[in-house]
């Protein structure tokens, strides 16, 4: 008769592939699991010193076993935004789409403005014209945004109610709108947990979300589900001016009160440029397609610097969003004098990083600066000839955007986010644009510069160990180690070894977050397999 050990664990997940993060590739092991965490892993044949009489067993065969997703840049304001009202994506006229909006608003109570998202400008034929909505709506303001999240069918109500027009879409310009839709604090709880479901649908465990100046909409929601235990993932939050100045109280009240394992503080995150693409990124030399211009909107860096260094001075870090190489070179210099002025190493990050010289990648290395980057950025692009970087920048430097390869030899801490609703969360999509380097349409055949992408299990530890790391959280979790949360994602499919034909197909059959289950594909959780 089998010994039953004393102090078996509450579940053993056993396959051919566990990656746990702290190596290059998987290997067959298990994984003992007791309560929140985990307990011990190792070789399978060692499983069975930790199986006891009610203990769940569950053999995953080949399925892709890894620590729990961290997305380093989301935000939830956006994809609430994107998901609040009526559904116009099955819509395929903008006279249809004009009914659907009258329709459902007479099920409204009276008074409440409208919003609506998910319509198709090619599908519709035509741009929908305001005087449509001010003729329909006359006391009412409507926001209607598409589904690429870059205009919005709006009536002149809208526009004066909440101070921003049609083509202006970014999460900054609707902040009036989002802190709106925040006032519904029981529709935005259910939301957020919606949120959170669909999150660890794609094996998420942990985000850092950001919010705008206090963070007040979604806050309170937050302390009432960490304080009844219902908060289901991680949440690392930081604040982004936008309606109001830099609030360095806030941060220093926040930076006490928050830092728990499940909520906790991040600090700030600064806009320093805008965006390479249109030509609003702050570069060096000029734009090859706009002779003698460096940026068609000039950045007053000033007040930047001053913020920066006054976190700092709190030992409160910050996340510099900066895409152009000027830009870049700019947010270097700010993190390099904080650690000149004080001596600390606060794990201060820069974001985007879309077309950085290769020279600060080397200072950001030396000073430890993280890299929070998109690494399924490759995917905004349709196919290679579509593509606008050799067009901004020149054929001679096109080499030089999303360069993962100069980041990691110059030492880098990289970090891995979406921008969410900009991304949907997806490690094999990153997998495909960051490792093999394609486009959508999958070419070029032999990837876009290969030798500057980023290898699988960098792309892995990006997305846990090194996201953990930079939010103060790798000795609790990012890695599967004895002694740290079970925060584990399962695949259907070995990451590490998928081609770029296949890897897009891989989907998340199980996820842990602290031990328990919040997604669970195949049921492979139901049910004991226990030794007795």
């Amino acid at each position: 008769m089998k010994n039953t050990p004393i102090d078996a664990a509450d579940r053993v997940l056993i396959s051919s592939n566990v990656f746990t993060g702290t190596e290059a590739q998987a290997r067959p092991a298990f994984v003992a699991i007791r309560k929140d965490r985990i307990v011990a892993v190792g070789a399978p044949d060692e499983a069975a010193s930790w199986i006891g009489p009610d203990t769940e067993v569950h053999d995953l065969k080949d399925a892709f076993v890894m620590p729990g997703v961290h997305d380093n840049h989301v935000f939830f304001t956006g994809y609430m935004s994107m998901h609040r009202g009526i559904d116009l994506s099955s819509t395929r006229s903008v006279e249809e789409g004009l009914q659907r909006l009258l329709d459902e608003s007479k099920k409204l109570p009276p008074e409440q403005n409208v919003y609506a998202f998910g319509w198709n400008r090619e599908v519709w034929g035509q741009a929908p014209e305001q005087k449509l909505l001010d003729e329909h709506f006359p006391g009412l303001a409507v926001v209607a945004i598409n589904d690429s999240k870059s205009y919005c069918w709006m009536n002149r109500a809208a526009e004066e109610r909440y101070r921003f027009t049609p083509d202006q879409c970014s999460a900054e310009a609707r902040a009036l709108l989002l802190e709106e839709m925040m006032k519904d604090k029981e529709m935005l709880k259910q939301e957020f947990l919606d949120f959170c479901t669909m999150l660890a649908g794609r094996g998420v465990t942990s985000i850092k979300d950001i919010g705008f100046d206090r963070y007040e909409g979604l806050l309170p929601v937050l302390n009432e589900l960490e304080a009844a235990g219902e908060l289901p993932i991680r949440v690392h939050f930081a604040l982004e001016p936008v309606l109001h100045p830099f609030d360095m109280d806030a941060g220093v009240d926040y930076k006490q009160r928050y830092n728990s394992d499940k909520l906790r503080f991040q600090g700030y995150k600064l806009m320093l440029d805008g965006v390479v693409a249109d030509h609003t990124g702050d570069m060096l030399e000029p734009y090859a397609d706009l002779p003698g211009v460096t940026n068609l909107r000039p950045v007053d860096y000033a007040p930047i610097e001053e913020a920066v260094l006054l976190a700092d001075s709190h030992g409160i870090k910050c996340c510099l969003t900066a895409e152009g190489d000027a830009a870049i070179r700019r947010a270097v210099d700010m993190l390099e004098q904080c650690r000149r002025r004080t001596g600390q190493t606060v794990r201060h990050s820069i974001s985007d990083l879309e077309y950085p010289h290769p020279d600060d990648l080397v200072r950001m290395g030396k000073l430890g600066i993280f890299a929070e980057v998109y690494a399924q950025i490759l995917l905004l692009n349709p196919s290679h000839d579509a593509a606008y970087m050799a067009e901004v920048a020149g054929e001679a430097n096109e080499y030089r955007f999303y360069n993962y390869d100069s980041m990691l030899k110059a030492g880098v801490p990289v970090t891995i986010g979406t921008d969410l609703p900009l991304f949907m969360t997806s490690v094999p999509d990153s997998l495909y644009a960051a490792s093999h380097r394609r486009f959508p349409d999958g070419s070029p055949a032999e990837g876009w510069y290969p030798e500057f992408g980023m290898p699988p299990h960098e792309v892995l530890k990006a997305w846990t160990i090194n996201g953990a790391e930079h939010c103060y959280m790798a000795e609790s979790t990012g890695s599967l180690e004895p002694g740290k949360y079970a925060d584990i994602a399962v695949f259907d499919r070995d990451l590490l070894k998928a081609g770029a034909a296949e890897i897009r197909d891989a989907q998340v059959i199980l996820t842990l977050a602290a031990g328990k289950v919040t997604h669970n594909h195949t049921g492979i959780m139901r049910g004991s397999y226990g030794n007795s």
